[in-house]
């Protein structure tokens, strides 16, 4: 039978270092310090990655939640590979080209004929969707600087500043002391919340 325990264990451990990390930033120098904490960013989300992709695959294939709990399932299947297949065709008339699993509308969308809407999983990615989309900004800042990623990045500096700075960085934004704790730990420790709903631990 398989179960989430793991990967809930996995980061857990995994985010616990990251704060551990953040937590010495202050012994490096401050241009390194904005490049460190853009990659703790980026190592974060793909953990956050990692964990709905597999949470959602383990659920279908009859995982229960930490807590003893069942999911509520629309459909079950017994393998991996199986869930995979049926997050892309099942109940669509055309197969999804990809499972996009970093942004709160798409995981849902991934899994929405296999878990019901009403499900622990379904309501916890929903109430963190503008988390989630938050740190996907910054992320696709940090990984892409490109056009599309420039723009949407603007949007969460304006929200965090009221206004859109130029010189705001990736790197500066995560760690400037107008937030306390600063906007990385910030969303390292929300992010553990999330994993800990997300599972029912």
């Amino acid at each position: 039978m398989p179960s989430i325990l793991t990967d809930y264990r996995v980061y857990d451990s995994q985010t616990n270092s990251l704060l551990r990390l953040r937590a010495s930033l202050k012994d490096l120098p401050p241009t390194h310090q904005k490049l460190v904490a853009e990659i703790v960013l980026l190592r974060l989300f793909s953990l956050f990655e990692n964990l709905v992709s597999s949470v959602s695959i383990k659920l279908v294939c009859g995982a229960s939640y930490v807590n003893g709990s069942s999911p509520v399932l629309l459909k079950r299947v017994r393998y991996a590979k199986d869930a995979i297949r049926l997050f892309v065709t099942h109940g669509r008339p055309r197969p999804r080209y990809q499972l996009i699993w970093t942004k709160a509308k798409d995981i849902k969308d991934n899994v929405k004929y296999a878990i019901d809407i009403t499900d622990n999983y379904m309501t916890v990615v929903d109430r963190n969707a503008t988390f989630i989309d938050k740190m996907r900004r910054i992320r696709n800042r940090i990984a892409h600087n490109n056009t599309a990623s420039r723009n949407k990045y603007r949007e969460v500096v304006k929200q965090q500043y009221g206004a859109y700075l130029n010189h705001v960085t990736p790197g500066t934004l995560l760690l400037t002391p107008r937030f306390i704790p600063c906007l990385l730990e910030q969303y390292i420790r929300e992010s553990r919340i999330l994993a800990k709903d997300l599972v029912r631990a």
